[in-house]
């Protein structure tokens, strides 16, 4: 592929990723807006504030914010204010939204790099495994667990997880100790719980995929040239016919890494109280936290439109045929 068709690729995929950020933001912040609550009911909410005039409150809490302007000049000042860079103040911590972010954002991907290491890992051995011994036990097992795996929901996998492991055996802790490393034993030893949840969906599915790419490609002409000419199996298989299948695999390990993953790390971030991005997305919602909200959601659409790039710039260097001009 010629390089300036590239860059022109990449330069169009840009704009368009800032376009559709621009439209989540838009359109998050006028839903947030428009609701029938505010951040002033958490103060309603404290003892001391039911003491007060609850109409004095409200508007104290709406002028500090800002909240008491039209929706039309709240919604400009906050595009100014983060073409400077500044994402707000979060209304519930006090403290500024980047400054939560720059706290959090490492117990998520921590949590989705291990879980995309562990489903990416065992997924793809156990498809190819699955496919070269095709229709054996070790076949019918390996599609007896993809299709039970993608159907189990994370949630309850979490749940029965904590229940059993937990509760019952005692053998893993309920919760993650911020106070150590991040990376430290006993905090790795406290994911495997939540690595497992997010992870086993995942690969079931690249199981599915990786089987079938395998199969269709062992069929394929050159694969019987190679074992023609005596070269050994594994050669076949790792040089061959994984070459030619992983342009597939990789496009659903990809989309979960965008979809999947950031919303299914949520989720199991709440489960299990590791404190990232999806648990302080949690507390924000039932706060009214609006900045917060806001920036998660758009640190989301745009891990997804990156992701998708970046799948689009790998197919270019894994395939040479595939032509973006």
């Amino acid at each position: 592929m010629k390089r300036g068709g590239l860059q022109n690729y990449i330069i169009r995929r840009l704009l368009y990723a800032f376009l559709i950020a621009f439209g989540v933001v838009t359109i998050t912040f006028i839903l947030l807006r428009i609701g029938p609550s505010s951040p002033a009911d958490k103060y309603l909410a404290n003892m001391s504030a039911r003491t007060q005039d609850p109409a004095k409150v409200i508007a104290a809490v709406e002028a500090r914010y800002g909240l008491d302007k039209p929706i039309y000049e709240q919604y400009f000042n906050y595009l100014v204010n983060l073409a400077r860079g500044d994402w707000g103040w979060s209304f519930s911590t006090s403290l500024p939204v980047i400054e939560l972010i720059k706290r959090h954002w490492i117990y998520s991907f921590q949590l989705i790099l291990l879980s995309m290491l562990f489903a990416s890992s065992l997924g793809l051995l156990i498809g190819i495994y699955s496919a070269v011994k095709q229709y054996t036990k070790v076949d019918y097992i390996a599609t007896l667990f993809s299709f039970t795996g993608i159907s189990i929901p994370n949630f309850w996998l979490g749940i029965m997880l904590i229940m059993v492991f937990s509760v019952w055996l005692g053998w893993f802790k309920t919760y993650y100790d911020t106070g150590l490393p991040v990376f430290s034993l006993a905090n790795l030893k406290a994911l495997i719980l939540p690595v497992i949840t997010l992870g086993t969906g995942m690969m079931a599915g690249h199981t599915r995929y990786a089987r079938s790419a395998t199969l269709d490609n062992l069929r394929k002409d050159f694969v019987k040239t190679a074992r023609a000419k005596g070269l050994p199996e594994y050669i076949v298989i790792g040089k061959h016919v994984l070459r030619n299948a992983i342009l597939p695999i990789i496009t659903i390990i990809m989309f979960d890494m965008a979809g999947v993953v950031f919303g299914g790390a949520y989720l199991t971030e709440i489960i299990f109280g590791i404190p990232g991005l999806g648990q302080i997305s949690f507390n924000a919602i039932f706060a009214n936290d609006y900045p917060v909200v806001i920036t998660i959601t758009l640190i989301g659409a745009m891990v997804v439109l990156l992701t998708n790039l970046a799948t689009d710039i790998v197919y270019t260097w894994l395939d040479p045929r595939i032509r973006y001009d």
